[in-house]
């Protein structure tokens, strides 16, 4: 009887193992359809998420390159306006003296060396106070060549502006608080023969100041300098009218 159990046993046994590696190979499966679909969702979720950074990156390159036309397109527009500005700026900087300038003009030469020898030959000895050329007669020139059409004027290198000082202090003649000495050099920009004929008329500036025997030189040039004022201009009384204070 033993033996007539066995081959049953060996079948059940058989059949067992069989049954358990079904099962062992369907649970193995079943894992790795599970990992499959994890790592699936994974990397759909990753493929969103790069997706969505990428659309936000999208947006904002678009934004950048929106706001990076509008800036062009203002500076564009207000570019006009600049050189506008610029413009009215270098106008004002050569009203007021604070540019060197080039330009045709005329060289005005004021000397009375010839005038005060002769007076101190006369005199038999030479008073360095003797002096012949005074405030006025430069100023006579000064006036002449402005209304002539003088765009700017420097006398031995001083620049003329709308605060400068033209006054006799002892034997020298003081300009932009500089004490100046004769020969005077006064150099002015604008229409060279329009300048010189103004000062060359008769009985105009040149006749007036040769009867006190001073010499006078006009000389034209395509190219003479003016140059900058070199001082501060402080206003410590002066200041502008707001609009309100002008209602």
């Amino acid at each position: 009887m033993k033996n007539a159990y066995i081959p049953i046993l060996s079948l059940i046994c058989l059949v067992t193992s069989v049954l358990i590696t079904v099962q062992i190979r369907t649970i193995s499966q079943s894992k790795s359809e599970i990992t499959r679909l994890k790592n699936e969702n994974e990397l759909r979720d990753e493929i969103n998420e790069w997706k969505d950074m990428y659309e936000s990156i999208t947006y904002k390159v678009s934004d950048l390159e929106t706001k990076i036309t509008d800036y062009k397109n203002a500076a564009s527009a207000n570019d006009a306006t600049l050189k506008l500005l610029n413009r009215e700026i270098e106008d004002l900087e050569i009203l007021s003296g604070l540019t060197e300038l080039k330009g045709s003009g005329v060289i005005v030469t004021l000397d009375d060396t010839r005038a005060i020898n002769q007076i101190a030959a006369d005199a038999g000895f030479y008073d360095p106070n003797v002096y012949v050329i005074h405030d006025s007669d430069i100023l006579l020139v000064i006036n002449e060549l402005k209304a002539a059409g003088a765009e700017a004027i420097s006398i031995n290198g001083q620049r003329m502006t709308n605060n400068t000082e033209i006054r006799c202090v002892g034997p020298v003649i003081q300009i932009n608080g500089i004490r100046l000495t004769a020969p005077f050099k006064i150099t002015a920009i604008g229409a060279p023969d329009t300048l010189a004929s103004s000062l060359k008329l008769r009985g105009g500036i040149v006749d007036q100041i040769t009867q006190a025997d001073i010499d006078v030189m006009i000389e034209k040039s395509d190219s003479v300098i003016v140059p900058k004022f070199d001082k501060v201009i402080e206003y410590k009384y002066a200041s502008p009218i707001e609009e309100e204070d002008a209602q």
